[in-house]
């Protein structure tokens, strides 16, 4: 054993529920912005293209010929011109052009872009006085596509008309889209010694932001969005505020009072058209009420979306995908018929696979479950120990023992995590304490997938995990779009380590702008994420449908190695993409097992 991982199990073993909160803290911070009640207006920098990177399609067209019809505002777009007033108004799926604006705020030849299929239900048929003529461009920054930085961007479009209709929803108005960002309220420790060292322990592991690196880095990707998205001579107002309510306990099935509350303000007090940070169900649910643009939600199943649709939008995969793809991957790598050779301890090693899950005791998620058990019996894998727990941070370091006895005591080889990611902290912990050392199979639930958050769980344990990302590697530097997109507004100093997670709920929030033309309201919102043609970046293939509602399409194989240096902090703990990088939706995995090392038993 590494004697630096058992002095990190011992130290972090007595601070209690803090040692939870830090782990969940983590989470909330990639995920959930941070600050006081506030507007973000900005200066009307000059737009500075980002140097234009080749982009992919990822659906097997040709960008560069501009042959493909593009849908603006219901009407086909084919590289000549058409009016750009159009509401859409058939089924659902119309994308219209976003807008660029110059210096002066004045709208100026705007790039937008996207196939269409007509609006979601509800979307009044009309027309934009003066809203001018929509062409397909081939002279954004990356050519036939809006933003040459991006490989998700949205086809290129100019726009020369002077009206987008003025107020055309609540939160629209001629010149802004209010967009509302809560700030995490949760509670769940206090301050003190053992505080201040598990902060140390994040400091040690690269997460070195402070509120003002995030705040600014924020803003300066807004600036980036605004200036390089078309939205029609508009421009995304931010405000962020205080909420009543608490994340922690909107986790654990509580709190809906106060989420509503939150939600009211949001919609009747702020007027926000959208909110990016919607990421517990009860404010999710809340907006939804209050017919705001919600992006949140956590693995929440595709038919929840359907149901809520057009309001709610996840930036993680819907359950129902998830768990699909989970099924085919454990039935084809972690066979029945097989011995649990990825196990930690030489002797289970030697023992056929005996299943146990992991799932938390809620019957949004508990559905996806339900839903992949016929799928797994029909792959004769039985589930022999079931457990539900309780989405309680508190309580988790009490309850993690107990469950790993249970998990042992059923004779369990294989556990599957469907879980949050402040669980396998403890229950890595907690397995090598009573010396149960099974194989890990990730189903790439709430960042259970990333490097950060791997490198806290017990590596002896983790170092035998393995499963599907629908993430990829976050990098860092210059490798990472959201660190260009910064340095295009900001060359002087450096983003926050954390910057992404402003910038892919930026990019998915500008896409469905864009997309949506200038008689902007949600059913025309989604319908221009319908339209948005599929593409492919480092995040796998992103494409949005009347059944579809997340980003992501499919995933990557992957294994735990506690040696490699992950490209987000440089420090040992990295998951490794099989497959050549490859990726796979639905029943797809390949039969035959890419090459995956094994690591030396840890235990006899």
């Amino acid at each position: 054993m590494d004697p630096r991982t058992k002095a990190q199990r011992l130290i972090l073993r007595g601070y209690g529920p803090l040692a939870g909160l830090v782990v969940v803290l983590l989470f909330l911070t990639l995920l959930v912005p941070s600050r006081p009640l506030t507007t973000i207006t900005l200066s009307g920098a000059a737009d500075t293209p980002a140097a234009p990177v080749p982009v992919p399609t990822g659906d097997g067209t040709d960008e560069a010929t501009g042959a493909a019809a593009v849908p603006v505002g219901g009407e086909a777009v084919t590289g000549t011109t058409m009016a750009a007033g159009t509401a859409a108004s058939g089924p659902a799926g119309a994308r219209g052009p976003g807008t660029r604006t110059s210096a002066s705020g004045t709208p100026g030849t705007a790039r937008a872009g996207g196939p269409t299929a007509g609006a979601a239900a509800g979307a009044a048929p009309g027309k934009v006085a003066g809203a001018g003529i929509v062409t397909v461009g081939r002279d954004c920054s990356g050519g036939a596509v809006q933003d040459g930085n991006s490989p998700y961007s949205p086809p290129c479009l100019d726009w020369n008309g002077t009206d987008n209709g003025g107020v055309t929803t609540r939160g629209v108005t001629k010149d802004t889209i209010t967009v509302v960002m809560r700030e995490n309220n949760s509670s769940g420790g206090s301050g003190g010694k053992d505080s201040d060292k598990l902060k140390q322990s994040a400091r040690d592991k690269g997460l070195t932001d402070t509120k003002e690196d995030q705040v600014r880095s924020r803003d300066a990707l807004l600036e980036y969005f605004n200036t390089h998205f078309q939205l029609y001579g508009r421009k995304v107002k931010l405000v962020t505020y205080q909420g009543r309510g608490d994340m922690i306990k909107e986790f654990s099935g509580s709190g809906q009072e106060e989420a509503n509350a939150d939600a009211l303000k949001v919609g009747q007090e702020i007027g926000g058209f959208a909110d990016l940070s919607a990421i517990s169900q009860p404010y999710l649910d809340a907006l939804v009420r209050q017919k705001v643009v919600a992006f949140g939600g956590l693995h929440l199943p595709e038919s929840y979306y359907q149901s809520k649709a057009p309001y709610a939008w996840g930036q993680l995969i819907d359950c129902t995908t998830l768990v699909s793809n989970a099924v085919d991957l454990l039935a084809k790598r972690f066979k029945p018929t097989d011995n649990a050779v990825r196990a930690g301890s030489a002797a289970l090693r030697q023992k056929p696979r005996k299943y146990g899950l992991l799932v938390p005791d809620d019957p949004v998620y508990k559905q996806c479950v339900e839903e992949g058990k016929p799928r797994l019996k029909a792959a004769g894998i039985d589930i022999a120990k079931e457990i539900n727990y309780a989405l309680d941070f508190s309580k988790m370091q009490q309850e993690a023992p107990n469950m790993a006895a249970q998990l042992k005591g059923a004779g369990v080889t294989t556990v599957i995590l469907v879980t949050d990611p402040a669980l396998p902290y403890f229950l890595t912990g907690a397995a090598t304490q009573q010396d149960y050392w099974p194989e890990w199979f990730v189903s790439g639930s709430a960042l259970t997938d990333i490097d950060i958050l791997g490198q806290f769980y017990d590596q002896d344990q983790w170092q035998n995990a393995y499963g599907q990302s629908f993430l990829s590697d976050i990098f860092q530097g210059k490798d990472s779009e959201s660190y260009r997109a910064y340095k295009a507004i900001r060359p002087q100093d450096e983003p926050a380590i954390t910057r992404d997670q402003y910038y892919y709920n930026f990019l998915m929030l500008f896409i469905g702008l864009q997309m949506a033309g200038p008689n902007l309201t949600p059913d025309t919102f989604a319908a221009g994420m319908y339209a948005y043609p599929a593409r492919t970046g480092s995040f796998g293939r992103w494409s949005f449908s009347p059944t579809d509602h997340t980003c992501s399409d499919d995933a990557r194989e992957i294994y735990y190695d506690r040696n490699a240096l992950s490209a987000f902090n440089n420090k040992p703990g990295r998951w490794i993409t099989l497959n050549g990088g490859r990726r796979f939706r639905g029943a797809s995995w390949p039969e035959q097992a890419p090459p995956a090392p094994i690591p030396p038993a840890a235990a006899p």
